[in-house]
């Protein structure tokens, strides 16, 4: 797996939210315990690439707010990879399931 995935930001996210750190934690413990990658995972499942790439991109989006800048590129290219070639690409996918769940691990 690509280290680059797995950076957390902390200090900059405290820096940009004006939060405490044991709060910043607490919103990547629930992002990471939310239902988002499930739902990108059975859209991608049921082949539809919309509803697949909505579900990308809110984890794009809610990954780079608490602090989990390395999820939050992976999300990035996989939306960008479905945009451009209107495919789901699965190694990359993949790797993103086992980010989230090593994450998620070092995180509980």
């Amino acid at each position: 797996m690509n280290e680059q995935y797995m950076v957390i930001d902390i200090a900059g996210t405290i820096e940009r939210l004006h939060l405490p750190e044991a709060m910043i934690q607490n919103l990547i413990k629930k992002t990471l315990d939310s239902d988002m990658l499930e739902n990108a995972n059975q859209a991608f499942l049921a082949g539809d690439l919309a509803q697949a790439q909505q579900a990308i991109h809110t984890i794009k989006g809610t990954a780079a707010n608490v602090g989990l800048a390395g999820l939050s590129q992976l999300a990035l290219e996989i939306e960008l990879k479905i945009k451009e070639n209107q495919y789901l690409d699965f190694t990359l996918f993949k790797v993103m399931q086992e980010v989230w769940s090593t994450l998620k691990n070092n995180n509980s």
